[in-house]
């Protein structure tokens, strides 16, 4: 019996140490703040009635972003939440719409995704995004890319006749992407102190350990330009012959038990 036994912890130990590591979808939750006035090689035109403060203000009037976190599932990107100092009310908050969110996966200076709201492409006529169509798209845009982004605007100018607002800075993209449709995006909080972008899953792999988040309202008034690291995946490595030696040791020796065991119940019932 006890050899027995011994043969089946050895047969369990084999196979573990064949088996190679492999990581567990366990969610990640990554906090961020707000560290930036506006996107890098952006800034304002300082052509406002606030020359050249704009640029050293990280929020001009409301709403201002103070924090948001980012939701991962085994290294698959599926949540971000912004969070408000506050949200007011009145006539101007009605003229408030959210731009575009970009994300870059690697690292460099170019968007990799974007959610895009394919029913507004004009951000800036006062429209309720509650029923817009929130969708993820693959791009390859750069973050300085002069011709590609819808603009904020100027100050007191225009639709902005009588607000201040940061000059001039990206909001979104000035057309629909061209890129690939990866799926649909919820969207929820607007109007709140908290809001939500709901990826659908399998679709941003965060492999390479980082996460470049830009956003901002349609007059930019606080612009979200955050990169968070997170550890990355662990290698899936072939089974090497040593690997395979150890595992084919084990199934012997859980073979060796089992036939032992059957051989002491045949014994006990003769």
């Amino acid at each position: 019996m006890k050899r027995s036994l011994l043969l089946c912890l050895l047969a369990a130990a084999c196979i573990l140490s064949a088996v190679p590591y492999s990581a567990l979808a366990t969610p990640l939750t990554l906090a961020f703040g707000d560290s930036s006035k506006y996107w890098p090689g952006w800034g304002n035109t300082d052509n406002d009635s606030w020359p050249g403060k704009d640029n050293n203000l990280d929020t001009i009037g409301d709403p201002n972003f103070t924090e948001g976190t980012v939701q991962v599932v085994d290294w698959y990107l599926t949540e971000i939440q912004f969070t408000f100092e506050k949200w007011g009310t009145g006539n101007g908050w009605n003229k408030l719409e959210p731009g575009d969110l970009l994300l870059s996966i690697d690292g460099d200076t170019n968007w990799e995704y974007v959610v895009y709201a394919d029913n507004n492409t004009n951000k800036l006529d006062g429209k309720t995004p509650s029923s817009w169509d929130y969708n993820l798209y693959a791009i390859d845009i750069a973050l300085d890319n002069k011709t590609a982004y819808e603009m904020s605007g100027i100050d007191k100018t225009g639709y902005w006749s009588g607000y201040l607002i940061r000059d001039n800075h990206p909001i979104g993209l000035k057309s629909k992407p061209a890129g690939s449709f990866l799926g649909d995006v919820g969207f929820a909080g607007w109007g709140t102190r908290a809001l939500t972008f709901t990826f659908p899953s399998g679709k941003i792999y965060l492999g390479d350990g980082v996460l470049t988040i830009g956003f901002a309202v349609n007059c930019a008034n606080d612009v979200i330009y955050e990169t968070l690291e997170l550890p990355r995946p662990p290698q899936h490595v072939a089974p090497e012959p040593a690997s395979m030696l150890l595992m084919g040791t084990g199934l012997v020796g859980l073979a060796g038990y089992v036939r032992a065991r059957r051989k002491n119940t045949q014994k006990n019932r003769s």
